[in-house]
């Protein structure tokens, strides 16, 4: 299994446009932009394609003194983490800087992205000065979670924040509501219609030659204004000797007729240029050297200038005039006519074009032209050697966006990719989503010509069903399949040897084997360091900083827990649930030196964070945890309730023997604070209390005695009193009696079976 670096961000989405030579002046659009994005805190430009809604934000950002940000979205930013980040990034270089733990947060559940987008909200307050950032084509977002963090954001927007968004459609993110309160700002195709002088200065620009008054009026009457239908006007009209008879033909709101029109402009190319255009149709991006690969020639940066200087549809993405697209209009029409004229020639490009970004390290671009190119095969391979490191980085549901471009058959059929789907569900806490794809990976597998590494293969199955054994409460079996991963392991690649070692060694920690568990998380660490397996290397610091308090090294503990958060944070999982241990050990840390506020808020951060799992046993260690720092700050009534909540999710749980050692601790704590009053009228002494707890158990009495440290004479006196002040004659009555009178805790369901 490969890893790799965080996925990189493509500079020129974080760049607005370059202004072109020869685009129209609109001062008075311009100015009206700048009044709304003064007044409202949202701005939205919202018209169909064509209509100049990108050159307007981009003319309107070059004239303002403020910070501005932008991030030019496509349908690939659909993952809330990749979103955020390029938002951060384009904040940050606009002077407003968020820490890792709050993009990651924004990345998360219901209740993490509102705690993201408050610190959002705090850094931009803090600003000297108003910031303004600029989405551009926001309608390809769909993923309701972006829209829902952007509904929350917009009413709370401080003042020294402004959004401005350009869209083919209008968001959902409650633009009634916004509207009403008086924090929305439009302009839309209306507003966008070029007037007279507009339109026929665009004429005159792109047809070289100034039209009279009547036919820019009868052209600007056809299109209605729309600027796309304007210009693709004027570019058939160059060199045309009946420029009268074109017109009088011309119905410039009928898609259809731009489709002809698109089809005039590509005949009045050379033919060079034609098959230039729709060759390089394919790109999302387009620079020299990738044209080059793509088209088969060379030259192309120079294609590209000229395309700029005709203003052929072709818009600027950075100021050194390397990197271009078509204006989005333009490029459907072109991919349109590649289908039409060599419809056997598509798949060929994407193959180059994904050759190209696969060595230059863009590897999202590499995956999707491949599964364009119907090569399913390489998809495939590339996702399994990948998404490792992309998931690594937060980016879990581009991974899964890459696993949808594929048949669910062809997914079905690698088992690659049915681990890498069953280790994304584990990585978010989700036991039961994974144990069908690790049932599929079986099953491929065991086909003759299975993709992979046999004993890698083999080696993740028995570590991914260890796991989901212990997200079920089975941690026994987690053991069990532990071992045999390690032993499939051996020598094999370093990754998968990380993921068995935590596989082993949580759960080992969980049925309390602390000793064989400690050497085993600790070649963990070793392993998953080397191997960049950070996430992995988390989850092992959190269960070793535990294992560092029962031994009694509290500032050992502290050290690991403080580890793990800063790497979570680093790697954009601080809100993921396998981070939540880290919080945990934390808590336990502070409430040994007495800091019970922090312990407590860690104590709660560690639930929070378990909850968004659906692991009843880690769920209830962080509550168990939080238990014991309620006790150790006086708050037995917290700390009883949170008991009450563990005994539920451990019920049927096997192996718990780690969290059920710590309850236990926490009872028995809590048991000196309850009323010692029997049926008789006489309390219980401490001694006799601490034998009542003890015959619970299964110990014999010379085994209590020595548990605590006195005669056998001296426990079967005890006893004897125990028996006579709550009137009973067997251990069984006597624990029975004292729970009904609440001198000791109903038991704790879940041990080892």
């Amino acid at each position: 299994m490969t890893t790799v670096a965080g996925p990189p961000l493509i500079e020129t989405k974080l760049r607005p446009p370059d202004r072109r030579a020869g685009l129209v002046p609109r001062a008075d659009l311009v100015a009206r932009l700048g009044a709304a994005v003064d007044a409202h805190r949202l701005t939205v430009i919202s018209a169909a394609a064509g209509w100049g809604k990108t050159t307007l934000v981009g003319d309107w950002l070059g004239t303002v003194d403020l910070p501005t940000a932008w991030v030019a979205l496509d349908p690939s930013d659909n993952d809330p983490a990749r979103f955020w980040r390029y938002l951060s990034e384009a904040l940050a270089r606009a002077g407003v800087t968020l820490d890792a733990q709050a993009v990651g947060a924004l990345s998360g559940e219901d209740d993490t992205r509102e705690v993201g987008l408050s610190e959002l909200i705090n850094a931009v307050a803090g600003a000297p000065r108003r910031t303004v950032i600029a989405l551009d084509d926001y309608h390809v977002i769909t993923e309701p979670g972006i829209n829902a963090s952007l509904a929350f954001l917009v009413p709370r927007l401080p003042d020294t924040l402004r959004i401005v968004l350009t869209t083919r459609t209008d968001p959902p993110i409650g633009l009634g509501r916004l509207r009403a309160r008086g924090d929305l700002a439009e302009i839309r195709a209306d507003d966008l219609r070029f007037s007279a002088p507009e339109a026929a200065r665009l004429l005159r620009d792109a047809t070289g030659a100034d039209l009279g008054d009547d036919a820019v009026e009868s052209l600007r009457a056809r299109t209605e204004g729309w600027a796309a239908g304007l210009y693709l006007a004027g570019l058939s009209l160059r060199g045309r000797d009946d420029a009268a008879g074109f017109i009088d033909a011309f119905a410039g709101d009928d898609r259809m007729v731009v489709d002809y029109l698109a089809s005039e402009v590509l005949e009045g190319q050379p033919p060079a240029r034609r098959d230039f255009l729709m060759r390089t149709s394919v790109l999302g991006r387009l620079s020299g050297p990738l044209c080059d690969a793509v088209a088969g020639t060379s030259g192309s940066a120079q294609v590209l200038a000229e395309l700029e200087r005709s203003n052929l549809f072709l818009v600027p993405l950075d100021s050194r005039r390397e990197w271009y697209r078509y204006h989005h209009l333009f490029g459907e029409l072109l991919r349109h006519e590649l289908m039409v004229t060599d419809p056997g020639g598509v798949a060929a490009l994407h193959r180059r074009a994904g050759a190209w970004h696969l060595a230059a390290g863009e590897v999202d671009e590499a995956v999707h032209h491949a599964a364009a190119a119907g090569d399913l095969d390489h998809a495939a391979d590339l996702i399994a050697a990948h998404w490792a490191g992309y998931e690594r980085s937060g980016w879990t549901a581009t991974t899964q966006r890459w696993l949808g471009l594929l048949p669910a058959s062809r997914v079905r059929a690698d088992p690659r990719l049915c681990l890498a789907e069953a280790l994304i569900a584990i990585n978010l806490g989700r036991g039961d989503a994974a144990a069908p794809w690790l049932d599929a990976a079986e099953a491929a597998a065991a086909r003759p010509d299975a993709p992979g590494v046999p004993g890698d293969t083999a080696a993740l199955l028995a570590a991914g069903r260890s796991l989901v054994a212990l997200l079920g409460g089975d941690a026994l079996h987690g053991v069990a399949t532990g071992r045999r991963a390690m032993e499939l392991s051996e020598g094999g690649d370093p990754w998968t040897r990380a993921v068995a070692c935590l596989a082993l060694g949580i759960s080992l920690h969980s049925t309390d084997a602390l000793d064989e568990a400690y050497g085993v998380l600790e070649e963990c660490i070793a392993v998953g360091t080397a191997a960049g397996a950070r996430a992995v290397t988390v989850v092992a610091l959190c269960h070793l900083a535990s294992d560092d308090l029962e031994r009694g090294d509290v500032a050992a503990a502290e050290r690991r827990a403080r580890e793990a958060i800063d790497m979570a944070a680093e790697e954009r999982h601080a809100e993921y649930p396998h981070a939540a241990g880290a919080h945990a050990a934390l808590a336990q840390a502070l409430a040994h030196r007495g800091e019970h506020g922090a312990a407590r808020e860690e104590a709660d951060r560690a639930v929070s964070l378990a909850r968004r799992g659906r692991s009843s046993t880690e769920t209830a260690h962080a509550i168990t945890v939080r238990a014991e720092v309620a006790a150790a700050a006086g708050d037995a009534a917290r700390a009883r309730a949170d008991l009450d909540e563990v005994r539920a999710l451990l019920d049927g749980a096997i192996g718990a023997d780690h969290i059920m050692r710590i309850a236990r601790r926490v009872e028995e704590g809590l048991g000196a604070d309850r009323p010692a009053a029997t049926a008789a009228g006489e309390p219980l002494t401490d001694r006799e209390l601490a034998v009542l707890r003890r015959l619970t158990g299964d110990g014999s009495m010379r085994e209590i005695a020595a548990d605590l440290y006195v005669s056998h004479n001296t426990v079967k006196t005890q006893i004897r009193a125990v028996y006579r002040k709550l009137g009973v004659a067997t251990r069984e009555e006597a624990v029975a009696r004292a729970r009904e009178l609440g001198l000791i805790a109903r038991p704790l369901a879940g041990g080892t079976r």
